[in-house]
């Protein structure tokens, strides 16, 4: 199974459409959040209808440059995973919208709730072989958290699951500057990147009879 993981395109659907042309068709595209830049769900439509293009299945999640609505919109499209798990194929995928409170006019939410919509989801996706988070923010106190003056700013909630459920695979994004990948136990997290300037990750998941590991390349199609 080959998914591309793209976060914080930021309504940049001239570099989603880079991105696509590139790695021309996969199972699954999974947007972790920032898919418009404090744009309206209609700016949505355009976006999942080209991914739909290029992909069998398009999952997304919500950021905190995006909106409650927007995260409607989502789920009216069939794409979005806020609080809801699905299996494809044996890889169970569920989703986290927004980040903790941070300032004003952000999509955000109180720890104990992004808490909360992470089991909903986990509960839903029980049984699966691969476990796979995608969500806008990442955990907190790691590698692909650290802004560019050095503090942390992902998730503690996040953190916590992690360490809990240790997901096979997380795909986040939110931090431009923290774009990259890291193995926590037998967790990998990997910040997918600015995909409005042309990042993105590509993760080939093995078939269930394989004994491969989970692959993850950092890519960056050329941007107009």
């Amino acid at each position: 199974m080959v998914i591309l993981g793209i976060s914080d395109l930021h309504g940049r659907i001239d570099a989603l459409a880079a991105i696509l042309d590139q790695v021309d068709r996969c199972d699954i595209v999974a947007l972790a959040g920032d898919i418009t830049h404090f744009g309206s769900p209609k700016d949505v439509d355009q976006i999942i209808e080209l991914c739909r293009s290029h992909a069998d299945h398009v999952f997304a999640v919500a950021g905190n440059c995006d909106s409650a609505s927007i995260d409607q919109r989502l789920n009216e499209l069939g794409v979005g995973l806020a609080g809801r798990g699905v299996v494809i194929n044996g890889v169970g995928i569920h989703g986290l919208s927004g980040i903790p409170p941070w300032r004003p006019g952000m999509y955000q939410f109180p720890e104990d709730e992004l808490a909360s919509y992470l089991q909903v989801g986990f509960q839903q996706i029980a049984g699966s072989s691969v476990h796979l988070l995608l969500t806008h923010v990442p955990p907190r106190q790691c590698g692909v958290d650290r802004v560019i003056w050095g503090c942390h700013v992902g998730s503690r909630a996040v953190q916590e699951f992690l360490s809990t459920a240790q997901p096979d695979l997380v795909l986040c994004g939110h931090v431009h500057e923290g774009r990259g990948i890291e193995r926590q136990g037998k967790t990998m997290i990997v910040n997918c990147g600015h995909a409005a300037s042309g990042y993105y990750a590509k993760i080939v998941i093995p078939s269930r009879d394989s004994d491969n590991q989970i692959q993850v390349e950092l890519c960056r199609a050329k941007t107009p």
